[in-house]
């Protein structure tokens, strides 16, 4: 096994302190994978074709430059993650001298494994395949579920070892179609996706005294001023703003700054009832907001000035807004 560092020849270090069990057969691969369906990372390890060493295949009768593959004399067979583009050597005799399958390099026949397994350092595969037996061997083969040879194209050089050997960061995306599906029988919910929460102290409870004011100082009056026009109108004709966060129960009166009576609302909201069974509520949430078009008890238009708008709210207790406005000038030859 070696370790993520370089010595001074630019080779991985061995690694003299490996965890029990992985002191052959570990290296270094600079990237990982991720499950997108359930955001688990992935055992990948990654292969390479011992072959394809460079001086070996010169030994096999190829015209292999090595100073050419990646200016090292070990294409293949060093623990080193580094496809080249080299994908054809001719025969050291020119065509002529016959093609066999060893002419096909294909970047040094790096091969990478992704396997549906969660991230373990790839354990299973470490101590099978360090196995005599075959059958060892090939048993955990059937975890993976990606395969594919990388090679670079021509031209083209991975960093060194010490500099972490990939040119530039890449992404592959692998995607399938993968309809819903449940292993049902396993498990304590008999295999389907069961997440658990757990919701304490958000029960409604009673009013204290704290949240009684609480509750009453959250009822305002917007917009506060208010210049002519509100973004709750939706024609020139309508003068709109509104008292908002009431309860469902209150009594509004609106009286001009020198207490002469405007309007007077008796407010007394339910939530539509829902239709069907098996419904969480009754009913629907009430709407917490009264509309006032700035319309007097007689359903004349104000004039502009300081108003006083007083919420009483049974059980609860009172509150008084101050509220400013200048209305638009009434112009009955636009209606």
């Amino acid at each position: 096994s070696v370790t993520r560092d370089a010595d001074a020849d630019g080779n991985p270090i061995e690694d003299t302190s490996a965890p029990d069990g992985e002191e052959r057969g570990m290296g270094w691969f600079p990237g990982y994978a991720i499950d997108v369906e359930t955001g688990q990372r992935l055992n990948i390890f990654f292969g390479e074709n011992s072959v394809y060493d460079c001086d070996n295949l010169n030994n096999l009768g190829l015209d292999a430059d090595c100073e050419s593959l990646n200016a090292v004399t070990n294409v293949g067979g060093d623990m080193i993650f580094n496809p080249h583009g080299e994908f054809f050597i001719l025969p050291a005799g020119g065509l002529g001298g016959g093609v066999t399958p060893f002419n096909y390099v294909s970047g040094g026949q790096h091969f990478i494994y992704v396997t549906n397994q969660p991230y373990d350092r790839c354990a299973e595969f470490l101590d099978r395949f360090g196995s005599g037996s075959a059958l060892r061997k090939v048993g955990p083969l059937g975890d993976v579920t990606w395969a594919g040879m990388i090679a670079l194209p021509p031209g083209r050089q991975m960093r060194s070892y010490a500099d972490g050997l990939i040119p530039e960061d890449v992404i592959v995306k692998l995607r399938v179609d993968n309809p819903y599906q449940v292993v049902r029988g396993t498990g304590e919910f008999n295999g389907y996706p069961t997440y658990r929460f757990v919701l304490s102290g958000k029960q409604a409870t009673d009013l204290d005294e704290i949240a009684q004011n609480e509750t009453l100082q959250a009822i305002n009056v917007i917009p506060n001023p208010y210049y002519g026009f509100s973004e709750y109108e939706d024609s020139e004709t309508e003068n709109i703003v509104k008292i908002s966060n009431l309860p469902a129960q209150c009594t509004v009166t609106i009286y001009s700054l020198e207490g002469k009576f405007i309007r007077k609302y008796d407010r007394n909201e339910a939530g539509d009832l829902i239709v069907g069974n098996n419904r969480a509520i009754n009913r629907t949430q009430i709407n917490p907001d009264l509309e006032w078009d700035l319309k007097n008890f007689l359903g004349g238009p104000i004039a502009s000035g300081v108003y006083l708008i007083h919420v009483a709210v049974p059980g609860v207790g009172e509150r008084t807004l101050k509220w400013f406005g200048v209305n638009r000038q009434f112009d009955a030859a636009g209606l």
